[in-house]
């Protein structure tokens, strides 16, 4: 048996944590029901870079949003190793959209074990390895492997490598989703990140490991169907003393007989699970207030307003070119059609223009990244990385 409170139990926790939970659930929900169909898709795809940007920003990483949005722009294919780190973490995030999970499968040492090898598979061998800062010998990390050998990370040190069999197999027991029930799951989804990173099952990349696996558990374990609209990672990112300061919290041992009966302390779970769930409803609440339609629409005009007068920068540093008239009136369409989607015959009922000029407008658009025109197919609006900074400033 484990001796390790896997979360705080609903009917112990203070009151005001238990709204907190409730109102958390209840935003998300309404976020979900708020974004346009047509907004979905790249906003999830913009999510992903920085979602990236803010995790590996925790771990160090200098690379800057301009950057991240430059690359994507041109598809650089020589990166630097910041920004390739960077642009490997949005793959296997995509990679993960893409798949089918089992909620009985977040929490099983093959699902995290396969985070970790999706996430170092294909890195180049500088990113294979970690230095003992004392010894300065070379130790290797090997994709989807747990450590063999002991460690100590700051103050923290983790279980002993012998125990994570028996310790993931705890985790994989306490934190079933179907054995979980209410506001229990944000109290489970809380707990889970931090006793994820206190065992520190791999020798590198606990941390961008441990926020991948709670953006699957808040999506597919916590009941927060909006998950993926807005990222906790955003959170601990924008305030990384704080995010440090409430994971050693929840690392103390237990101070006496009145801090619960596990080996780590309550009182220290109690201070993370408040900041978590605190950091959580100041994203679903920037989001929500980001994605409001009306500031939107009055943004989107900012932007083409200043399209049009040539005084807007691209994030190569290019002026970029005056669009044509019509560019605006397909974009602002594309946002508020229930499918997302136009066909290229209603664009041109709409604009009463042909179809070669059609063809001419939508080509440049593409070019840019403003929609998703591939042949035989509706087109989809895009977010491009020219239009970031106006359409939703303070995202990064």
């Amino acid at each position: 048996m484990t001796s390790i409170v896997p979360f705080l139990p609903q009917d112990s926790a203070p009151g005001e944590l238990q709204e907190a939970a409730v109102e958390l659930m209840k935003l998300d929900a309404a976020l979900n029901a708020h974004i346009p169909e047509s907004l979905r898709a790249p906003l999830k795809f913009m999510l992903r870079a920085v979602n990236s940007f803010y995790s590996n920003r925790i771990e160090g990483n200098p690379t800057q949003p301009a950057e991240i949005l430059k690359a994507q722009l041109n598809k650089e294919k020589d990166l630097e190793d910041d920004l390739f780190e960077i642009k490997h973490h949005i793959d296997v995030q995509r990679y993960l959209s893409q798949q089918t999970l089992d909620p009985l499968e977040i929490c099983t040492s093959g699902f995290l074990t396969g985070l970790h090898k999706s996430f170092y598979e294909g890195m180049p061998d500088k990113f294979l390895s970690v230095e003992n800062p004392k010894t300065k010998e070379k130790i290797n990390v090997v994709p989807g492997e747990f450590r063999t050998r002991n460690v100590k990370v700051g103050k923290h040190v983790p279980p002993e490598h012998e125990e994570l069999t028996r310790l993931i197999n705890w985790f994989s027991t306490a934190y079933r989703p179907d054995r979980i029930f209410g506001t229990s799951r944000i109290f489970a989804a809380a707990a889970s990140h931090h006793r994820l990173m206190w065992i520190h099952p791999f020798m590198d990349g606990n941390g961008r490991v441990g926020r991948l696996f709670t953006d699957n558990y808040m999506k597919y374990c916590a009941n927060l169907g909006g998950y993926g609209l807005w990222s906790i990672s955003r959170g601990f990112g924008r305030d990384v003393d704080a995010y440090y300061k409430a994971l050693a919290m929840a690392d103390m041992e237990r101070q006496g007989s009145g801090d619960g009966r596990g080996i780590l302390s309550d009182k220290g779970l109690l201070k993370f699970t408040e900041y978590f769930i605190d950091t959580a409803l100041g994203q679903v609440k920037f989001f929500y207030e980001l994605l409001d339609p009306k500031r939107l629409n009055e943004r989107l005009d900012i932007y083409f307003e200043m399209r049009n007068r040539q005084a807007l920068t691209g994030v190569s540093g290019e002026i970029l070119p005056q669009p044509r008239p019509e560019v605006k009136t397909i974009y602002k369409e594309l946002l508020s059609t229930s499918s997302g989607t136009l066909e290229r015959s209603e664009i041109g009922k709409m604009l009463n223009l042909g179809e070669k000029t059609i063809r001419t407008i939508l080509s440049q658009m593409v070019s840019e990244k403003l929609v998703d025109a591939q042949p035989r197919k509706p087109v989809k609006l895009s977010l491009s990385p020219n239009s970031v900074e106006i359409l939703f400033p303070r995202l990064w």
